[in-house]
């Protein structure tokens, strides 16, 4: 097997009847999913960074990490490994995707910039060692499976890397096809060049979000990995082949917008639900102001500690303790320090459960 040989993008690709009424019905459930965002019953923000916590949840468990769903918003408070470190770091890196790409499109500068915020304060090894450079070496794809797997793929020869990586920010700028299909064929062929020596697939899926809200100037509102998780097989399939199946990957992209979009008009609607019935009973159960201050506190970030909720809302500790306590007593908070984390956490379940199941 010979390293693949990258074409330039633009690519050629068949706008068959299939692949416009897929592109139809994306555009549609992505407008469907915006209305119901913009009218939830709580700062839609709150439920976009828990479904970014989550997308990164999807993104490692497609390469086959062996986190725990029980782990999702637990993750800045686990004991620090390579793996606990990543996950962090990307909340920062899709800030600064956004804010970068906002200024000053897209461009070789910008990748290598996120695959050193990913990987930055890990411990050094062979992966991570590079990291925020084009790979020097050739590295090889194997097929998913056990240890002593045999070759899939072979990106192509690290020579080529500079070249093929200007031509595809070139293609993203362009702003030459339309949005979707730009953001599934840039993913691909980000893939299958494989330009960094680690991380390339967790980078890949994070660009898609930072891509869309480039070319829609808005915040990244849809991240895509759990319905990419779901299909991973037929993800890595395409993503394989020896020859190109650009066809095949955009259609596959665009099923995964219509399944993702209905996916989190369901989720909001749980969401509106625990919310209203919650805030209406902690009129008579918690009583008193401070649960309104600290409540979207809680359904932000779902997992926490007592002094996040401290630092954030700017209230006394004793008063802080009071309502956890109350909330603790009444059900809707579990506390408990959980194995492999470094604090006494709370969990708000109820919402937990919606993003985790």
């Amino acid at each position: 097997m010979e390293p693949y040989k990258a074409k330039k993008l633009p690519c050629e690709y068949n706008f068959s009847k299939e692949l416009l009424k897929l592109l139809c019905l994306a555009k549609e459930s992505y407008g469907e999913y915006k209305g119901y965002l913009r009218n939830m019953s709580y700062d839609y923000r709150s439920f976009l960074e828990c479904s970014y916590t989550s997308d990164i949840y999807y993104s490692f468990k497609i390469d086959n990490s062996k986190l725990d769903s029980a782990d999702m918003f637990l993750m800045p408070y686990k004991n620090k490994n390579n793996e606990s470190i990543v996950f962090n770091n990307m909340k920062m890196a899709l800030l600064n995707g956004v804010s970068y790409t906002g200024q000053n499109g897209f461009d070789l500068t910008l990748f290598n910039k996120l695959n050193k915020i990913m990987l930055n304060n890990c411990s050094k090894n062979n992966k991570t060692k590079g990291s925020g450079h084009l790979r020097k070496v050739q590295t090889y794809i194997l097929k998913p499976g056990l240890a002593g797997s045999s070759v899939s793929f072979i990106p192509p020869v690290y020579t080529e890397l500079n070249e093929l990586m200007k031509n595809l920010c070139e293609y993203i700028n362009s702003l030459i096809d339309e949005p979707f299909i730009a953001e599934a064929i840039t993913h691909f062929q980000l893939q299958r060049i494989h330009p960094y020596v680690s991380e390339n697939g967790k980078l890949g899926r994070m660009i898609i979000p930072i891509q869309s809200s480039y070319y829609r100037k808005e915040a990244p509102i849809l991240f895509i990995s759990e319905s990419i998780e779901n299909l991973k097989n037929t993800y890595f399939t395409l993503l394989s082949n020896e020859e190109d199946n650009i066809d095949a990957f955009i259609k596959f992209i665009l099923e995964c917008i219509i399944d993702q979009c209905s996916r989190n008009i369901k989720k909001i609607k749980q969401l509106n639900k625990i919310y209203e019935h919650d805030l209406e009973e902690f009129k008579t159960v918690i009583g008193g102001s401070t649960i309104y201050k600290v409540y979207p506190f809680i359904v932000k970030k779902i997992c926490f500690t007592t002094n996040d909720v401290v630092s954030e809302c700017k209230l006394h500790i004793n008063s802080v303790n009071k309502v956890l306590n109350k909330l603790v007593e009444h059900g809707y908070l579990v506390k408990e320090k959980k194995k492999g984390t470094n604090r006494v956490t709370f969990c708000y379940t109820h919402m937990f459960d919606v993003f985790s199941k």
